[in-house]
């Protein structure tokens, strides 16, 4: 009776033993595999950041390049004007126009209409067959011209497949020469049109563009293209069906590009490793306590992935409005509200386009820093937007307390910048709101603390005036 008691008890400790290893295993399992897919996705997303880090370099030589281009033919504009109260003479533009295609060799002919019928044109071959037409009368070409005329503005169409073979663009500049010095554009007399062919291969090659780069594919497609079929403008991978990332492109002449990017094989995340790190979670599942820590750091790894700015380390803006989301239930059990202050830099577009972004960015974490600086543990500083952060105190400030803190921020956060030997101004905006008294909501409360910012935005920029140096202009 005895050993059959003991077989039991050995037997159902064993049952027990193997359920509970069984139950801990698959959890484990079903835990890591979770963790695992959560780092995927972070590997997917980190891979896609630096995807627009390399598109933002495309970007910024493509339209640095067009820019140029468009200038030179702003360059023959007022070449015309010059000569504009004079007859017509071709010869007294091609040296200029010489000049230009040799300047920039991405123009492969300049034409010039007066009353849109070309009457010169450069390099005469084998070009010259085109003198005499009356672009009122090609349907083809009169419609961007036209929209030149009326918008009294730089249009660029294309681009265009050529009879001379190639595809190029067709920048077309308007010249309106005043009649009387300082004579407003809106009333000058219409002259003519200027034209500039550009080779596309050649200003791609020019802008250092290519349809690879860092194992990244790149295409460009006409987001204003009527047809979709006819969207493509570079690259050959037809990316708009592939999961990919895109910026647009800031050009003149209302071309309405973006720039897309794939990576060659896919967003391919370091399988080996998470298949690895998954499986030695497995193991670890069978000791429930070394599990359980390892489960929970993890989880708590990926929370905090999700809920911080990567760039700043500050909360993001979904860990802000949990914060405040609680702060106003406690707000009504206690009858203590909060405050937030909005603030955003002023003229921070300008310090990425004159220094690049890493000089930005370094800019953002040391105003983050500022901000952290100035603030008690119980309070919070989140990064809610590109140059926007908010900070929110629990407890309802008086006037003069809000007031002096207003004016330490403004203070601490407008100190010069200095980073690899820039030195950049920076001011911002700051807008403040208080809850309950301002607004009763969250989203209410934004954005009143939005408006009040962008009020004070608006001030700023009246009595902001040009820094002298090699700061860059705080214009708001």
């Amino acid at each position: 009776m005895s050993g059959l008691r003991q077989y039991f008890t050995y037997t159902n400790g064993t049952w027990v033993a193997s359920l509970v290893a069984v139950v801990c295993f698959l959890t484990g399992v079903a835990l890591t595999a979770h963790v695992g897919n959560t780092v995927r996705s972070e590997l997917v997303s980190q891979n896609k950041r630096e995807a627009v880090a390399r598109l933002s370099e495309v970007r910024a030589r493509l339209e640095g390049e067009l820019s140029r281009t468009v200038a030179y033919g702003l360059g023959l504009r007022a070449n015309v004007i010059h000569f504009a109260n004079q007859p017509f003479e071709a010869a007294h533009y091609e040296a200029v126009a010489a000049d230009l295609i040799e300047g920039n060799p991405v123009i492969r002919s300049i034409g010039l209409a007066p009353n849109n019928i070309l009457r010169a044109v450069y390099p005469h071959q084998p070009n010259q067959a085109a003198i005499g037409l009356n672009y009122r009368m090609n349907t083809s070409q009169w419609p961007a011209i036209r929209r030149a005329m009326l918008e009294r503005d730089v249009v660029i169409a294309g681009p265009l497949e050529l009879v001379q073979g190639g595809r190029a663009l067709l920048i077309r500049i308007p010249v309106f020469p005043p009649i009387n010095p300082g004579q407003p554009l809106a009333e000058r007399p219409y002259w003519g049109v200027a034209s500039l062919v550009v080779d596309e291969a050649g200003l791609m090659k020019a802008a250092g563009v290519s349809d690879t780069a860092n194992e990244l594919r790149i295409e460009i497609i006409d987001k204003g293209a009527a047809n979709p079929d006819n969207a493509h403008v570079f690259g050959g991978f037809g990316l708009l069906a592939e999961d990919g990332v895109g910026l647009p492109l800031n050009l003149p002449g209302g071309l309405n590009w973006e720039v897309l990017g794939y990576p060659r094989n896919g967003w391919v995340a370091n399988e080996r490793n998470i298949w690895i790190t998954q499986l030695v979670g497995s193991l670890i599942s069978l000791v429930f306590g070394a599990m359980a820590f390892l489960l929970i750091s993890e989880v708590y790894k990926v929370r905090s992935m999700a809920l911080h700015d990567p760039l700043t380390g500050l909360a993001n803006r979904r860990l802000l409005e949990d914060r405040m989301l609680q702060f106003a239930v406690m707000s009504e059990r206690t009858g203590n509200g909060f405050e937030i202050f909005y603030v955003d830099l002023d003229a921070f577009k300008p310090v990425n386009d004159n220094y690049g972004h890493a000089v930005g960015d370094q800019l953002l974490i040391e105003v983050s820093h500022r901000l952290q600086q100035q603030i008690r543990q119980t309070d919070t500083v989140a990064r809610v937007g590109g140059d926007e952060f908010i900070i929110l105190t629990p407890g309802n400030m008086r006037r003069a307390e809000k007031d002096a803190f207003l004016e330490r921020l403004a203070d601490r956060v407008s100190q010069m910048f200095e980073f690899s030997g820039v030195r950049i101004e920076v001011k911002a905006s700051i807008g403040s709101a208080s809850f309950p008294s301002d607004a009763g909501t969250i989203d209410d409360l934004l954005r009143v603390a939005d408006s009040r910012m962008y009020a004070q935005k608006a001030k700023n920029r009246q009595k902001t005036e040009v820094a002298a140096g090699s700061g860059v202009p705080q214009t708001g």
